[in-house]
């Protein structure tokens, strides 16, 4: 799931692999396309021999292999920059279903990251955990609370209607 350019080597989705794709190079970025749906943007490396990887382009494969988790490549940098919370998240689940159930919890959660921003994701991560809903369905309950509570309903406004003014109080 790599395209060549260059010398170098960028991420694709894992479910495009083996397919044939459109480069185009632009000066800062390269985007990568299947006809005329992009499939992947990166920062345009000038380096020689280099992989650059979209960490989200991978979880899919690692969730249905949870062991090899802590060895991909794709994640190593990725997780390196993550909030302690996601540490402590990721503790807690192998500390719950130690057989390799929790590291695949953990990435469902991950997978968050591809239809919520980032720090949406994290903001909920670490809500869950003070809750003490360490799973997949605590995160997604408390992030339902923080993108509801960015677009609060409008304030119903006192009724003019005589008839109506006792159901008002």
């Amino acid at each position: 799931s790599l395209v060549t350019y260059e010398t170098n080597r960028y991420s694709v989705p894992v479910n495009r692999a083996r397919q044939d794709v459109i480069v185009k190079a632009y000066p800062f970025h390269l985007e990568i396309l299947d006809g005329t749906t992009l499939l992947a943007r990166h920062a345009r490396c000038y380096e020689r021999e280099q992989d650059l990887f979209e960490p989200l382009h991978y979880l899919c494969l690692l969730e249905q292999r949870p062991g090899a988790f802590d060895y991909a490549r794709p994640l190593k940098k990725w997780q390196a920059g993550w909030p302690e919370s996601y540490h402590q998240m990721l503790r807690h689940l192998r500390e719950q279903w130690p057989e390799g159930r929790g590291v695949q919890e953990f990435i469902r959660i991950l997978r968050l990251h591809e239809r919520y921003p980032a720090l949406q994701v994290q903001q909920a991560i670490e809500q869950a955990l003070s809750y003490g809903c360490i799973h997949l369905d605590g995160v997604l309950h408390c992030l339902h609370q923080l993108t509801n509570e960015q677009t609060l309903a409008p304030t119903m406004v006192e009724p003019q209607h005589p008839s109506l003014q006792e159901f008002g109080n």
